[in-house]
C-alpha cells in the first residue's frame, strides 16, 4: 500500500504544522466573530490562552526532551516489530490508544490527585474553540510515562507523538456549540453533542462521556449519555477558576492543604486516590 504508506508519512511529518494551523484558524476566527457580536469573553480567552501557552512548553520540556529518550529506550525493548507505515497496525493502535485514553480519563474524574490536575479543562465556563486550549501543563507530568506502553509493543515513538498531536486536533474541534444538530456519528464517534455532556455539569451528566475519539467505550462500560438538556459549563459546586494564575495553580493548593489534614501516611494516600 504504497499510496497509503506515503499519506501516513506525510502525516507524522505535518502533525505538528496541522494543529498549529487549525488552532490558529478555529481560535482566530471564533474572537472575531465573538467581537462582531459582542460576545467576546476576553478574560476566559485570556486565561485559556495563557494556560495553552504553559501546556505546549510543558509539553515540549518534558514529553519531547526528557521523556523521548526514555520512550526510545523502551522502544529499543520493544516485544514486537511493527510496521508503522501499514495502515492496519495505525488502525489497530487508535483502536488501543483509545480504549486506554478512555480509562485513563475516568480515572482523571475519579482519583483526587489526577483531578487536581484535569479539572483546569473543566473549568471553562463557555464551550468554544479558544476554551478547547485550557489544558493543564501538569498533564505532561504523568500522561507521557502512561503512554510507554505504546514503544514496548513496537510503535515508533515519533510515530505515537504524531498520532497524540492528532488525537488533539480533533479534540480541539469537538469544543463547539456550532453543531446543535445530533446525527448519526454521535452513535461511534465522539462528536460536539457528546462531549457537551462531558463538560456540562448537570447533575445527569457529571462523570459522563469519558470517550476520547469514540464514544462506544463509553456505551459499553455504562457512562455514556446523550445530550437532553442544555449543559451548564464550568465545575459543579459552584467552584471557579478566576484567572490564569488560579488555572496554572489548578487544583494543587487545595489538594495540599487537605493532604496536610490527614493523620499519617496511610490516610494521606487514600486521600490523594479517592475520589474527589
Amino acid at each position: 500500500m504504497p499510496a497509503a504508506a506515503e499519506l501516513i508519512t506525510w502525516l507524522i511529518d505535518h502533525a505538528l504544522l496541522l494543529l498549529v494551523v487549525s488552532g490558529t484558524l478555529t481560535v482566530t476566527g471564533e474572537l472575531v466573530v465573538g467581537a462582531v457580536r459582542r460576545r467576546l469573553d476576553v478574560p476566559g480567552s485570556v486565561t485559556s490562552l495563557v494556560t495553552a501557552a504553559a501546556y505546549f512548553t510543558a509539553k515540549a520540556l518534558v514529553a519531547k526532551v526528557l521523556l523521548l529518550g526514555v520512550a526510545l529506550a523502551v522502544y529499543e525493548r520493544r516485544l514486537i516489530d511493527l510496521d508503522w507505515t501499514n495502515p492496519f497496525v495505525w488502525v489497530g493502535l487508535f483502536l488501543a490508544k483509545d480504549f486506554v485514553s478512555y480509562w485513563i480519563h475516568r480515572a482523571e474524574h475519579r482519583v483526587r490527585v489526577l483531578w487536581a490536575s484535569h479539572m483546569v479543562h473543566h473549568s471553562l465556563e463557555r464551550f468554544t474553540f479558544t476554551s478547547a486550549m485550557r489544558l493543564p501543563w501538569t498533564d505532561s507530568l504523568y500522561k507521557p510515562a502512561l503512554a510507554l506502553w505504546m514503544p514496548l509493543i513496537g510503535f515508533h515513538p515519533v510515530a505515537a507523538a504524531s498520532m497524540g498531536t492528532l488525537v488533539l486536533l480533533v479534540g480541539q474541534l469537538q469544543h463547539t456549540e456550532l453543531l446543535r444538530r445530533r446525527t448519526i456519528l454521535d452513535l461511534v464517534f465522539v462528536t460536539p453533542s457528546n462531549h457537551r455532556v462531558h463538560h456540562g455539569s448537570n447533575k445527569e451528566y457529571l462523570d459522563k462521556n469519558f470517550g476520547s475519539m469514540l464514544i462506544v467505550w463509553d456505551r459499553v462500560f455504562g457512562t455514556f449519555a446523550p445530550e437532553t438538556v442544555r449543559p451548564r459549563y464550568g465545575l459543579a459546586g459552584g467552584k471557579r477558576v478566576a484567572g490564569p494564575v488560579q488555572a496554572l495553580a489548578g487544583g494543587y493548593p487545595a489538594l495540599l492543604a487537605g493532604l496536610r489534614a490527614q493523620d499519617g501516611v496511610t490516610a494521606g494516600a487514600r486521600y490523594l486516590v479517592a475520589a474527589p
